[in-house]
């Protein structure tokens, strides 16, 4: 009996079975950390957002687990954290955090194949391949959008593009109640998982938008929910773009760059499909999404303004553009193909035996490492090519699929590595002896020499987890450019490590300079400092500044005696602020400027801050330093938590640093500042002995708050009131 595809929904479960097996679901739903690149730093901060802030009703704070202190969520995306919060309520946080990543994923494959089918109701088999082979190209791992990025530690970005593309999809398709509506939606969920997609896919979201034929007051709802999600989030990322660090990452030159080897072909295909149909009928095809996003990602790689955006980061949006318009192209053609064949029983067996031998060799290739997941997935492609076998599409799109799969190199090593997780690797014993003796010692802010070779406990970023684990903060950090201080640690690091990474481009490392290293430790107020390699732990034992605790095979620890408040006794040079339109544009476009705080307070920190930068302080408050004497520093009962300073200083009316990464929501209770004070820390004169700082919402971002809240009610009425008027 003829199987009836469109009356037994069951056969749209076998390409998600399919993907949800690959993905090792089996190991999601182990309770087990995960790890893996940056997703086994992601953790920290996700953890942080979970219990600190969403909790309490907040999507950003401040957080001094890492870089000497950092503003949570200002720069980096609240929606991914919020799903695990919500998971968090019902599910343990490891597998929260793990389904997470895996929605994210199954997501972006849904929305690119909306984009190919763009039928509603519908699934297409040949649409979902096209979504699968986009997740699994392993031609990059760290721009973003698919698996190996997202393993890597960029699932916000998949999130984004997912979001992006389905925001494409409503938007753009009328026969969809409130489409509108449902677009805008989507694209602020963009915007609140990451920047980089909602800015490729706004202007061409925008020219949907106006040009829709929905009525005006759905517009104007739609709007007015993009602006409730998005408004307090992006106004107050944008205005502090100027407290983050530039990357200066270098930026890709050649074509080789941009188009990678594994997307050639489909590139080689369209090209030649243009040509042999001479233009004809391409007119819908210039104008579509997808070579929107072929023509921008090309356009601005090679063109764009170096500045935040790495064009590295337009890889992945010339992938999806490419795979998009091959797959449309070539699911219409076969559409035309298969209704002029009489006999389709020849097509099914030419899909069979090439569905077969796709399988085998994907079987062949993994069978003794995933034996179980394998089999599965290839139990499922028989199934699902049984039950579709009377209709050639489906088949034809059950083989591209097991085509897709037999290409894969290395993915399946990265899913069991990362959600295996950090608790079933051979050696994180290590790991665990080192921080129980962490924590017998006072809480403290730690660095550590960074070195490849800690990959095999999980990630080389595994001891930033030490805020996680123990009472202390790690100085090292991954949200790099969230935190200002971050170039100065690098440049610390680079000279108490054997092998540093150097991240941050431009800056002039001390590589192999220990002593030095050892006193911007002291000036960074670092209280302990953990060797790895025999060299470092030989050169930290020989160190008068350092006194060691104890041993932990492979580490050793070491105290530090420095301060995290004094009283500045230096010469002050007082840093005029430009408008607030140049240090925006300078903090986008990345211009460089040889008179900015940064290089200033640089080129002191390398000369032991002999001077001290400050920016902010007016005319009458910079004299102050003129009354100050070399006396020794009495600074007291200092306690610095999450929202709080508190500390008892003998200098009232007297410049202080407080070895806290300098950001504008500290305020102090009596006294001025805080000013930006070289290297990159917080300047206050209180006026009396007992000092207080704690951390706010500035007066801006309470009227976003009651903004939004406006905007929220507004939008709750004409939803609830004059929508239905339209609805008769």
């Amino acid at each position: 009996m003829k199987f009836n595809f469109q009356s037994n929904k069951i056969a749209t479960v076998f390409p998600f079975a399919i993907l949800l097996i690959f993905l090792r679901i089996d190991l999601i739903f182990l309770n087990t950390l995960p790890t893996g690149g940056d997703m086994g730093a992601h953790i920290v901060p996700t953890k942080f957002f979970v219990e600190e802030l969403f909790y309490n009703f907040k999507i950003s704070g401040w957080s001094n687990d890492w870089f000497a202190g950092y503003p949570a969520y200002y720069f980096y995306f609240p929606l991914p954290p919020s799903i695990v919060a919500i998971l968090n309520l019902i599910l343990p946080f490891n597998i929260s955090f793990k389904i997470m990543v895996l929605i994210a994923l199954v997501l972006l494959v849904i929305s690119i194949e909306k984009l190919i089918n763009f039928k509603i109701g519908t699934l297409s088999y040949i649409g979902f391949a096209g979504g699968l082979l986009y997740l699994l190209t392993e031609s990059f791992t760290i721009f973003g959008g698919n698996l190996a990025s997202s393993l890597a530690g960029q699932y916000s970005f998949t999130y984004s593009l997912a979001f992006a593309n389905l925001s494409i999809y409503y938007i753009r398709n009328n026969l969809i109640k409130y489409s509108v509506i449902k677009g805008s939606v989507l694209l602020g969920l963009s915007l609140l998982s990451h920047i980089i997609p909602f800015l490729i896919y706004a202007p061409i979201f925008l020219i949907y938008f106006l040009s829709s034929k929905s009525i005006n007051l759905e517009k104007l709802i739609g709007l007015l929910i993009f602006l409730f999600l998005t408004l307090r989030f992006s106004i107050s990322l944008f205005l502090n773009l100027e407290f983050t660090t530039n990357m200066t990452y270098s930026p890709y030159t050649k074509i080789k760059d941009l188009i990678k080897p594994d997307i050639l072909p489909f590139a080689i295909a369209i090209f030649s499909y243009g040509i042999f149909t001479a233009g004809r009928n391409l007119k819908n095809i210039f104008l579509s999404t997808e070579m929107y996003l072929i023509f921008v990602s090309t356009l601005l790689f090679f063109y764009g303004p170096e500045g935040a955006l790495w064009n590295g980061r337009l890889v992945p949006f010339l992938n999806l553009g490419l795979i998009i318009l091959f797959f449309k192209i070539f699911e219409e053609k076969m559409d035309l193909l298969i209704e002029k064949i009489k006999q389709k029983y020849l097509f099914i067996l030419f899909y069979l035996i090439c569905s077969s031998f796709f399988i085998f060799n994907y079987v062949q290739k993994w069978q003794d490492r995933y034996e179980i997941t394998v089999y599965f997935i290839a139990f499922i492609i028989l199934l699902s090519f049984i039950i579709t076998i009377y209709k050639p599409k489906y088949v034809l799109g059950i083989t591209l699929i097991a085509l897709v799969l037999s290409s894969v190199n290395f993915l399946p090593h990265w899913l069991n590595w990362n959600f295996t997780g950090y608790d079933q690797k051979d050696d994180w014993s290590d790991i665990t002896n080192l921080y129980s003796g962490l924590n017998q010692l006072e809480p403290g802010r730690i660095m550590w020499e960074p070195n490849s070779d800690l990959n095999k406990y999980g990630t080389p970023m595994v001891l930033m987890t030490i805020p996680m684990f123990t009472n202390h903060e790690s100085i090292e950090g991954l949200y790099f450019d969230s935190s200002i201080t971050t170039p100065f640690h690098f440049v610390t690091v680079s000279g108490v490590a054997e092998s540093p990474s150097n991240p941050v481009g431009g800056l002039s490392y001390i590589n192999g300079d220990f002593d030095r290293g050892v006193r911007y430790m002291k000036e960074l107020g670092v209280d302990y400092f953990i060797s790895y390699t025999d060299s470092i732990t030989e050169k930290a034992i020989m160190s008068d500044e350092l006194e060691n605790l104890f041993q932990s095979s492979p580490f050793t620890v070491f105290k530090i005696y420095s301060d995290k408040v004094q009283v500045v006794d230096t010469e002050l040079v007082n840093f005029s602020q430009p408008e607030l339109f140049e240090r925006i544009s300078n903090s986008i476009f990345r211009q460089e400027k040889t008179d900015s705080f940064f290089n200033l307070a640089m080129k002191e920190f390398k000369l032991d801050n002999k001077k001290r930068i400050i920016e902010g302080i007016d005319a009458e408050e910079s004299q102050i330093q003129n009354r100050l004497s070399n006396k020794k520093s009495e600074i007291k009962n200092v306690r610095i938590t999450n929202n709080k300073i508190t500390f008892e200083t003998e200098h009232p009316n007297e410049l202080h640093i407080v070895k806290v990464s300098y950001f504008p929501n500290w305020k102090i209770e009596n006294g001025s500042g805080p000013y930006r004070l070289s290297p990159s820390f917080m300047g206050v004169i209180p006026n009396s002995n007992e000092v207080s700082m704690t951390f706010e919402n500035t007066s801006l971002e309470k009227s976003l708050n009651i903004v939004s809240l406006i905007i929220f009610l507004l939008t709750v009425y004409l939803l609830v009131f004059r929508i239905k008027k339209y609805a008769k």
